[in-house]
């Protein structure tokens, strides 16, 4: 089983609250591997897409078609991430959609949302793939919101430079 699928049957069998839908599509490249939709406690419901990446090394290996996607969805206001899963040290490191660019050329080094050791906290996992996010940094300021998100949960500090 190719590391991947691996790390999606992993995520899946952790999220159990997210509807996660599988993508393989040759006919159109650069579409994310996942759409995800989860509840809110709010009554409405999230959605995102996903791109997985397995890396032993720094190195992500992003197509073309896939940092064009991931991109220009980002851009038009759109929710996805690129998760990466380090297969060294188990950790998943969260990226932006709007980060692939750098992505694709500084791997692992180029810093990313958030990086979240083994085992997996899904509460975490859940916060961080949060639609909208960037809303409510507008609304309520970035500091808040991180506050905010350490207090749901349950951790102290302001959340600045961390790895969970």
């Amino acid at each position: 089983m190719k590391p991947e699928t691996k790390f999606y049957k992993k995520l899946k069998s952790l999220t159990p609250e997210i509807h996660w839908t599988r993508f393989e599509s040759l006919v159109s490249p650069g579409v994310p591997d996942l759409h995800g939709i989860f509840p809110t406690d709010w009554g409405y419901s999230m959605s995102f897409w996903v791109e997985l990446k397995c890396s032993e090394m720094k190195k992500v290996r992003l197509t073309p078609p896939q940092i064009s996607w991931n991109s220009s969805y980002n851009k038009a206001g759109g929710n996805n991430y690129i998760l990466v899963l380090n297969l060294s040290n188990r950790a998943i490191y969260i990226y932006s959609g709007s980060a692939v660019k750098e992505l694709s050329i500084a791997g692992l080094d180029h810093s990313p949302l958030i990086v979240i050791q083994e085992p997996w906290d899904t509460k975490l996992l859940k916060v961080m793939l949060y639609p909208r996010r960037q809303e409510v940094f507008w609304r309520v300021g970035q500091g808040e919101f991180i506050s905010k998100v350490w207090q749901y949960l349950g951790i102290a500090g302001d959340g600045s430079g961390i790895t969970i």
